[in-house]
């Protein structure tokens, strides 16, 4: 399997598969970045396999999802997006389908799941399957607006038969409770910090130490596609070594943060916070300075909001983080 860990919820739904009771719609909770989605992606490709809980591994079906998983986890989004349009002709992205007719994908178009792609996905479950089973995959099922949720709920009302829907959310709370009703709820909980190395090793993935020790501490790695763009790397790379740097390179390392895009200050500015957190439990930063560059932190992060660039900024806080 790719999963690592979640022992608990592989036993359930090894358990559900092999009993032959699987419910219509399954929720998973938990934060992001743990491996909801690969575990939900490859429960799905059990059942369209039929052999084992998760697949065999070795039939046609299982390598097409196989590659499809492969892809996704890559990156690969625009390979596998199948579009339409509405009444206007506008075209809108509907779902991720890969070579397997049976398994489809919802995500966010833009910052939300829409009714339209809700409306796309309840055409494509009532097509005859290939085999006996048809999967959805909703991904950031949270950020189905409410008129989506409603338009959701009325098949999870009436699901056809032999449809699976597994809803992916960090949040309970982010789902009505009608349809959080009608799922088996599958909570899971961060990663052991032995579970993330295993995962880098498996990606042959290497990250700056001090980035590092923030996914660990984390038990997810949300912040891994960022962690390897190259401004976010070179900023942790620094921070191992930030008492020894010279005036120039804060200098530099400022001038990089600003070129950034405002999305990737924000996110950087969080797992800082997190880094500088875990140090000052340590006892490896006084908690003094742990405090005055929190502040400086929030400070920038609200100017941000109001398009301040943020060389100053982050000059400051390195700075602060030297003394």
């Amino acid at each position: 399997m790719f999963t690592v860990g979640h022992e608990r919820q592989k036993r359930f739904l090894q358990k559900a598969f092999l009993s032959g009771r699987i419910p219509s719609a399954f929720a998973f909770i938990g934060k992001e970045g743990i491996g909801k989605k690969l575990l939900a992606l490859e429960f799905a490709k059990g059942l369209l396999c039929g052999k084992e809980p998760f697949g065999c591994g070795e039939c046609k079906t299982c390598k097409q999802v196989d590659k499809f998983i492969k892809d996704l986890r890559g990156g690969e989004i625009e390979t596998y997006a199948y579009y339409t349009s509405d009444e206007g002709g506008k075209k809108h992205l509907s779902y991720l389908i890969g070579e397997h007719p049976d398994l489809a994908v919802v995500i966010p178009d833009g910052n939300q799941i829409k009714i339209d792609q809700i409306r796309d996905i309840q055409d494509f479950v009532f097509l005859k399957p290939l085999g006996s089973s048809k999967v959805v995959v909703i991904d950031d099922a949270g950020k189905m607006n409410p008129q989506a949720q409603n338009a959701l709920l009325k098949t999870l009302e009436e699901p056809p038969e032999g449809v699976l829907f597994i809803l992916i959310s960090t949040l309970k709370g982010e789902l009505l409770p009608t349809i959080l009703s009608r799922c088996q709820v599958l909570e899971f909980k961060a990663l052991r910090g032995s579970q993330v190395e295993e995962i880098l090793l498996r990606l042959k993935v290497t990250v700056p130490k001090a980035l590092k020790e923030v996914l660990l501490a984390e038990g997810s790695l949300s912040a891994l596609k960022l962690a390897q763009e190259e401004e976010i790397s070179q900023l942790f790379t620094k921070l191992e070594n930030v008492k020894n740097l010279t005036f120039a390179e804060i200098i530099d390392l400022a001038e990089n943060f600003e070129g950034m895009e405002t999305e990737v200050k924000e996110t950087f500015l969080e797992l800082l916070e997190k880094f500088l957190a875990k140090k000052t439990i340590k006892g490896e930063i006084p908690l003094e300075t742990y405090e005055r560059v929190e502040r400086l932190i929030a400070e920038t992060k609200r100017g941000l909001k109001r398009g301040v660039k943020g060389k100053l900024a982050m000059e400051n806080i390195l700075l602060t983080f030297k003394e």
